[in-house]
């Protein structure tokens, strides 16, 4: 078993677009078998409902899947939204600049398996 699996969100990610991320995302950790994923988020356009939308869905994703799951490169601007709606605690209660994820989830992983979905569109 792959301690976790790194997941890329290639942006930009339109609303229209969050069930094929979500899709791409659980195929990932199906296939690495992993119990945690990391999500790196640094390609999301900007803060508005499809970005949103993509952090919630994948947080989602991750419980259905009984897979710990971690942000990293959130973007200053989806971090101050997601806080005004109160929604940061879908991050897992970091700051900017760091993984996101509970206490357990922060500890470093065994190994790291990246994967990028070729499905993702390139940013």
């Amino acid at each position: 078993m792959v301690g976790a699996v790194e997941f890329v969100v290639r942006g930009p990610v339109r609303l229209g677009d969050v069930p094929g991320v979500c899709a791409r995302f659980a195929g990932a950790v199906r296939r690495s078998g992993a119990a945690r994923a990391v999500v790196d988020l640094a390609a999301l356009d900007g803060a508005g409902p499809a970005a949103i939308e993509t952090v919630a869905r994948l947080r989602l994703t991750a419980t259905r899947l009984r897979c710990a799951l971690a942000y990293r490169n959130v973007g200053e601007e989806l971090y101050g939204l997601l806080a005004a709606l109160g929604l940061a605690e879908l991050l897992g209660g970091c700051g900017l600049g760091e993984v996101a994820g509970q206490a357990e989830q922060r500890e470093e992983a065994g190994g790291v398996e990246e994967g990028v979905d070729p499905g993702d569109a390139a940013a």
